[in-house]
């Protein structure tokens, strides 16, 4: 289940930093009487970064895309990893690069699942609108389109950067192709949703530990599950559409919440006073009239929630 990583570890420069260099063909580089070490383009073929400076390294990789490496010799995270794999790939990694595991920690890491899907991933996207996250008192995180990708592509939670936890949902064919400056293959139905954690500090053997673990994968479908999609509103026989559009609007915003939009858009101009008052006298006889219309899942949904619950199990193993 995890991706991205990035660690971090003292070494001592004078005795290990050169070694280390050798070991993984880093390029040396001499500035203001300070050597540094930093990745080749060896490392577009390993899709491991590291970076030596003074007596600190930092290793970049895609956890899955290096495990996927090693062991199918294909430098891609597009099909399941579980997190037997995650702690077998990390120790690997430490001793292929010639440092402990027990050295480092981890600043920053991703956690993720890939879902088959059975219709084009942007519908999916498309229909995503938020996410809840929290346990005790659950916190609404709406979830935009990513500017960097086409419409409903990607889309993300705020991405400021002093948010520690951020959550993205994407088409991994599309993010691949769109990566390797290929056409997208459109036999590749792939809904990729990842929680990304930003500045950490935990060294790796409290990482691995079975409660952290425990604690970070029933966090990861906590919030992945309470994912709010768009649904389609049905009504009695012979309602108006109109009346269609502000019984979603009631359901989906609430009564307070959906007044006060309308009156902005009366001050705005947006609607008209006769417009404004239908939608105020709706609002008002809501409570006799709203047996008549049924908020019903969409076909997407339901099949997200089906693959997320049998797929976390496997990946969580």
């Amino acid at each position: 289940m995890f991706d991205k990583m990035i660690f971090t570890a003292i070494i001592n420069i004078d005795t290990e930093a050169k070694d280390i260099a050798e070991r993984n063909k880093l390029e040396q580089w001499n500035n203001a009487q300070r050597i540094k070490y930093e990745s080749s383009d060896i490392a577009k073929f390993t899709g491991i970064y590291i970076n030596i400076k003074e007596n600190r390294i930092q290793i970049k990789c895609s956890l899955h895309k290096y495990y996927n490496n090693k062991i199918f010799e294909r430098l891609e995270n597009d099909n399941m990893f579980t997190i037997t794999e995650a702690r077998r790939a990390i120790y690997s990694l430490f001793e292929e690069i010639g440092i402990s595991a027990g050295r480092a920690v981890i600043t920053n890491f991703e956690i993720g699942l890939n879902i088959p899907t059975n219709n084009e991933p942007i519908q999916y996207i498309e229909l995503v609108q938020s996410i809840n996250t929290g346990k005790a008192v659950k916190i609404e995180k709406e979830l935009f389109n990513d500017a960097n990708y086409k419409k409903h592509r990607q889309k993300t939670t705020e991405k400021h950067k002093n948010i520690k936890k951020i959550f993205k949902v994407y088409d991994k064919g599309f993010e691949k192709a769109d990566r390797k400056r290929t056409p997208p293959d459109t036999d590749e139905k792939i809904l990729r949703i990842e929680t990304a954690y930003k500045r950490q500090y935990i060294k790796i053997e409290d990482f691995l530990s079975t409660d952290n673990i425990s604690r970070l994968t029933a966090t990861f479908y906590r919030d992945w599950n309470s994912v709010e999609f768009t649904r389609h509103v049905t009504a009695d026989k012979g309602t108006r559409t109109g009346e269609i559009i502000n019984a979603k609007n009631i359901i989906l915003l609430g009564r307070a919440a959906y007044l006060k939009q309308s009156k902005t858009e009366l001050e705005n101009g947006l609607i008209s006073p006769k417009q404004y008052r239908t939608i105020r006298e709706f609002i008002r006889d809501w409570d006799g009239n709203k047996h008549k219309y049924r908020m019903l899942l969409t076909e997407h949904e339901t099949e997200y929630s089906d693959k997320l619950k049998s797929l976390f199990k496997i990946a969580s193993n």
